[in-house]
C-alpha cells in the first residue's frame, strides 16, 4: 500500500507518517484548516451564541467578512468582525474549548 500511494518503498520498523516528508505539502493546508476553524468558534461565540438570527450581527458578518471576497486582508475581516484584534491565547482557547472530554483519546492523553 505504501508503494502504490508513496511511492517510496517501507522500510521496516519505521512509521512514514512521522517523517518531515509527511509535512511537506500537508501541513500548510492542515494549519489553516486550524486557523478557519479557531476564527469560525471566535465568531460563534462571540457574535452569534446567544442570538444565531441576530440581524445586527448578520449585518456585520455580511459586511466584514462576506463583502469582500478575496480582496482585504483575512486578519482585517477577523478584526472588523470581533471588534479586535484576536491574540495567539485567543486561538489556541477556540481551539481548545472544541475539544470533547469525552472522547477517548482526549481521555488517555491527558491522564499520562
Amino acid at each position: 500500500m505504501q508503494q502504490k500511494f508513496y511511492g517510496l518503498p517501507y522500510t521496516p520498523n519505521t512509521a512514514w507518517q512521522l517523517r518531515f516528508s509527511h509535512l511537506i505539502g500537508y501541513g500548510a493546508k492542515y494549519y489553516s484548516y486550524l486557523m478557519s476553524r479557531a476564527v469560525a468558534s471566535m465568531v460563534w461565540k462571540q457574535c452569534f451564541i446567544q442570538d444565531p438570527l441576530n440581524r445586527d450581527m448578520g449585518e456585520r458578518y455580511r459586511r466584514e467578512m462576506l463583502a469582500h471576497g478575496g480582496a482585504k486582508e483575512p486578519m482585517l475581516m477577523v478584526e472588523g468582525m470581533l471588534q479586535r484584534r484576536p491574540s495567539t491565547e485567543d486561538f489556541v482557547e477556540a481551539l481548545v474549548s472544541e475539544l470533547d472530554p469525552n472522547f477517548d483519546t482526549f481521555i488517555m492523553d491527558s491522564e499520562n
